[in-house]
């Protein structure tokens, strides 16, 4: 009686599945992004103002279309600050444009657009794991993926970072990679596609992408030489619609390069193959691999580990061990299809591990992004061997897959939950530096003059000049004219760039109180708006913090730490670049993370820059 009544709903479902699989698969894929709906819908309503590297992409989306980009956001690429370089294309833009239009071109609009490529990118990679791995492959996958998910919620599907854009695209690319060498022709094309959107986004998918591009086009030839009879005619299609695809793709950064000036693939190529400062090596690339690797790894624990901290090495062993029994399995069964997938998630590894030792400067985890990928990927190509492993038409085998089927539904549907209700209420990313662009942008949209060009400039130790960004896109959809300095084009976009010969005045944004303090006393200084976006409780917390850093700062004999405290960019100097203590660290991560007051001062043409 018990057995009966617990195969019914695995039936009833299985039946609804085989009935309407794109339906299925599509409402499966929505379902397990309910903690990223819940996320975005949380912003409704919500006054918020992007900041730092939100502000950069609806700066890039806000130039469509009387300035189409050709070239990404603003990189970490090159030493000089006065020309700095982009990521290699602007197919973010593209693909978010039309959803950011739909919703008026609103900042709500750019979450609306992030959540959307997402959520497609989810749905994609279920359908294409349907189609070549069957349905339970999918819903091992769509498992897989509800964890990750979990672990990234809400901030994942709040701020459209150009890092972790493409997270859920690398899926659908490395199945497509799965597919051409499994004999579908026409992946290719769409590899080509879906690869050259993640490289343009972010550059660490360069070697990834090429590597598995060619590695996939050499074994096809290869298998359709062996082919009897031999035909190359699916093949030359597929490379004559993968030569036009990668043209329509890459034009726009061609042009680019083509103009006057160094070109910033040009750039990129030089930066790249002729780095600034030593690689990290094997070493820490495979320290970085064990910690990401790693049934505690930030896939499911969440971001914020570095690839340089001691890994869980328990959880490296249970991951090692999952991915061991998954292999051994398929070689045992010679299981062509599973094997198929785990030569491509090998190469895949492989190439990482020599990317991944390549990486020159300081080490950052979001340059290994796609390694969360290749994690659950992993995962769910062993638990598919176990799966294909319970064979069999035995009754026994039946009940032991709708068993594991059920068990599985079971542990999605509690972490989807659980991702959607931690979701529910979330805040907005740089929530104080958010504040600011909103207590400042209408004061100022009271004063500024709409016939006026201004030139904006600004001293942040904080932020990095992120509330800069946002304020010069607020002001901007207000209808004032603001421009910055040449050196900031990259993250602004060249059309917003002039000098002071041509605009009318310059507008300095200042942060932190002393630093407010001293360019007020300047004669030439007129200050036009103040914001504190601190809270009663948090400026009294920031005050003491700030007491406390400086008088450790100075037991210590280091009054340099201090003056770097409200020095351009200085807090992040600190925190990355200088030996502290770990104590007084965490005190210093804290106190710029509460923020400091801002101001906004108008001076002449010609005056002096900040002191």
């Amino acid at each position: 009686m018990i057995q009966k009544f617990s195969t019914r709903p695995f039936v009833w479902v299985q039946s609804r599945v085989v009935e309407r699989p794109r339906l299925t698969l599509i409402l499966l894929g929505v379902f397990i992004a309910l903690p990223g709906f819940m996320a975005v819908g949380s912003m409704i309503g919500e006054r918020w103002y992007p900041t730092g590297d939100v502000s950069h992409t609806e700066l890039m989306l806000r130039a469509i279309p009387h300035h189409f980009p050709l070239i990404g956001v603003a990189a970490r690429v090159g030493n000089d600050l006065n020309n700095q370089g982009s990521t290699p294309g602007a197919s973010m833009a593209y693909v978010m444009y039309p959803v950011y239009l739909l919703f008026a071109r609103t900042s709500f609009g750019v979450l609306v657009s992030l959540l959307v490529v997402h959520v497609l990118g989810i749905v994609a990679a279920l359908y294409l794991a349907k189609k070549f791995g069957g349905q339970a492959f999918a819903i091992i996958l769509a498992f897989g993926m509800a964890v990750m998910i979990r672990s990234l919620s809400p901030r994942f599907f709040l701020e459209p970072w150009n890092v972790w854009v493409p997270v859920f695209t690398f899926f659908v690319f490395v199945l497509l990679i799965w597919g051409h060498v499994l004999g579908a022709h026409r992946c290719l094309p769409l590899a080509i596609a879906v690869g050259s959107f993640c490289v343009q986004t972010h550059i660490s998918y360069v070697p990834l992408v090429f590597g598995l591009l060619a590695l996939s086009l050499v074994w096809r030839i290869y298998e359709d030489r062996s082919a009897t009879p031999r035909t190359f005619t699916p093949l030359r299609r597929s490379l004559k619609w993968s030569v036009l695809i990668g043209a329509v793709m890459w034009l726009p950064p061609v042009i680019e390069q083509l103009r006057p000036g160094p070109g910033n693939l040009h750039r990129l190529w030089q930066h790249f193959t002729d780095p600034p400062s030593d690689t990290v090596g094997y070493r820490a690339a495979l320290k970085a691999m064990i910690g990401e690797f790693n049934l505690a790894g930030p896939f499911v624990t969440g971001p914020g580990k570095a690839p340089y901290d001691s890994p869980n090495f328990l959880g490296f062993a249970g991951f090692s061990l999952i991915i061991i029994i998954g292999v051994w399995l398929a070689v045992r069964r010679r299981d062509r299809l599973v094997l198929s997938f785990q030569s491509v998630m090998m190469a895949t590894t492989l190439i990482g591990l020599v990317a991944t030792a390549r990486i020159f400067g300081r080490f950052y985890d979001y340059v290994i992004r796609w390694m969360w990928a290749l994690a659950v990927l992993w995962l769910v190509a062993s638990i598919w061997s176990m799966w294909r492993a319970l064979g069999g038409r035995s009754k026994k085998s039946a009940n032991d897959k709708r068993l594991m089927a059920l068990l599985l539904a079971a542990l999605t549907i509690a972490i989807t939950g659980s991702g959607a209700i931690a979701s529910v209420g979330a805040n907005p990313p740089y929530r104080n530096d958010s504040k600011l662009v909103g207590g400042l942008a209408p004061q100022l949209a009271e004063v500024l003059s709409r016939q006026t060009d201004y030139l904006l400039r600004w001293h942040d130790p904080a932020a990095l000049g992120g509330t800069a960004f946002g304020l010069l896109l607020e002001l901007e959809r207000r209808g004032e004219h603001l421009f910055v300095d040449q050196w900031a084009s990259a993250a602004a976009r060249p059309f917003r760039v002039r000098n002071e010969s041509q605009t009318d005045s310059v507008l300095w944004l200042v942060t932190g109180q002393e630093n407010i303090s001293t360019f007020a006393l300047r004669d030439d200084a007129a200050q036009l708006a103040f914001f504190d976006p601190r809270s009663n409780a948090e400026r009294t917390e920031s005050d003491d913090l700030r007491v406390q850093i400086n008088e450790e700062m100075s037991a210590l004999g280091h009054p340099e730490w201090v003056t770097l405290l409200d020095s351009q960019y200085g807090h992040m100097q600190i925190l990355l670049f200088t030996q502290i203590p770990d104590d007084l660290f965490t005190k210093v991560a804290r106190y710029s993370e509460i923020r400091v007051p801002g101001a906004v001062f108008e001076v002449p043409l010609g005056a002096d820059l900040f002191p």
